[in-house]
């Protein structure tokens, strides 16, 4: 009996965390065999493993996950015997590093990013990629069945989210302003902060600027919640505030709203092509406005519908069988 075709997915050491959903799900959506290859001090030889594995160049590929050293030098390096190579690109490869702009493009078959916004950033900085690469715009997505409002629970009020790494570009002291412009109508609004690590100078700005504001006491420093309880958390919010300067989709705020949570959103490049324009804010007299509108259960069924696992997996079970001998 003839084989499935196979797809070997290569993968970095904590560069994995968008990438296992989608291993789970797709043979399920498109027939296709699918297996994990973690490129790792202890595993140098993945990538040779990847190739046995995926041994028939006529229907097999290949996807490297992150256009993220050493994968760049690697895939330049390698005689792939006609098999289709496939990368995905996120923000910090194309916006923070030149790996991207530097990628051996004519030996990557595909490359998949999650924005209008990162494909025009990625044709920006890789002019002739098109000219070998098909370029692909593929939607994060959300679990739906995992994100979902719990009828048990109900958000606690005035309490504001606000998770991710502390750095600068995520922007925490606009946070900040927003809360104390909050708190000088009503003290009970309070700032929930999810995160676990991050840069010093964010960390030590951010506390100077909540004493000097005077809302250090209506912070609640939560941690690093682990992924796998990141729902439960989102629940007990009245509003995820964003206040990121820059993001190529905004995976919480998705999961934010798929579990009932309103949202307000700091208006960065790209915003508008995901997140409704009532919810985006420029000043903090806006997101102020925005917050006090706040009303839960508003955007599930538009993130189901649009930003939802089940789509995202639907859409590269298409892309992997459009061209396939399978």
């Amino acid at each position: 009996m003839t084989r499935p075709p196979r797809l070997a997915v290569l993968l970095l050491p904590s560069l994995d965390h968008f990438m296992l959903d989608i291993i789970a799900r797709l043979p399920a959506a498109n027939g296709w065999d699918v297996r994990a290859f973690l490129l790792h001090p202890n595993q140098p030889d993945a990538l040779q493993q990847a190739l046995a594995w995926a041994d028939d160049p006529t229907r097999d590929a290949l996807w490297f996950e992150f256009c993220w050293p050493p994968f760049p030098a690697l895939i330049a390096a390698t005689d792939f015997a006609g098999r289709r190579t496939i990368m995905r690109v996120h923000r910090i490869e194309a916006f923070e590093t030149d790996h991207a702009a530097r990628a051996p493009w004519p030996k990557i078959s595909d490359v998949i990013v999650v924005s209008e916004d990162m494909a025009k950033r990625l044709r920006d900085i890789a002019p002739a990629l098109e000219r070998s690469t098909r370029l692909h715009v593929i939607h994060n997505g959300v679990d739906i069945e995992r994100f979902a409002p719990d009828p048990a629970m109900t958000p606690e009020a005035f309490r504001l989210g606000w998770c991710g790494n502390f750095i600068l570009r995520k922007n925490p002291n606009l946070a900040l302003q927003i809360l104390s412009a909050l708190h000088r109508n009503d003290p009970r609004w309070r700032l929930a902060i999810a995160s676990g690590s991050g840069d010093p100078v964010a960390f030590a700005s951010f506390s100077h600027l909540a004493a000097r504001l005077g809302v250090s006491m209506a912070i609640d420093w939560e941690g690093a919640v682990p992924q796998r309880d990141i729902h439960h958390w989102h629940r007990r919010n009245f509003l995820l505030l964003s206040t990121s300067i820059h993001e190529s989709f905004g995976y919480a705020i998705a999961e934010a709203g798929a579990c009932g949570c309103d949202f307000a959103i700091l208006d960065h490049p790209g915003a508008a092509s995901f997140w409704p324009p009532e919810r985006l804010f420029g000043t903090v007299e806006e997101a102020v406005a925005i917050i006090h509108a706040a009303r839960p259960h508003q955007w599930r069924t538009q993130i189901s519908d649009y930003l939802s696992l089940d789509r995202q997996i639907s859409v590269i079970a298409a892309m992997l069988n459009c061209g396939s001998s399978a």
